[in-house]
């Protein structure tokens, strides 16, 4: 399985999704269950800029890895994760500098 080594936007964001059960009940009563194996998993929406040829590098690894997950970690203190890449765009922004945005989604197989 290939890993994610490229730099990105400081700027990124992370969000969870919780993939829980709810069971309503009167008076405002609630269950709450865990769905699956790992309720919580992370998406990421990221970008990079930089030249032309650097972001047709980084949007040929996205597209290879839409379906088939990669590995990658947030910072370098934390364990690596797979993901894959979605909703992959890109434009130019002037000059020789282009800009690449995307989602990791995190996934577990």
């Amino acid at each position: 399985m290939k890993t994610f080594t490229y730099d990105i936007a400081i700027k990124s964001i992370g969000s969870t999704k919780d993939d829980v059960k709810v069971v309503q009940f009167g008076n405002g009563y609630q269950q709450r269950q865990p769905k699956g194996l790992a309720p919580r998993l992370e998406n990421w929406q990221v970008s990079k800029i930089g030249t032309k040829a650097k972001i047709d590098e980084i949007k040929t690894f996205l597209d290879e890895h839409s379906v088939k997950p990669f590995l990658w970690r947030v910072t370098s203190d934390e364990p690596l994760k797979k993901y894959v890449a979605k909703g992959i765009s890109r434009s130019p922004q002037g000059g020789r500098k282009w800009s690449l945005s995307w989602t990791m989604e995190q996934v577990l197989a």
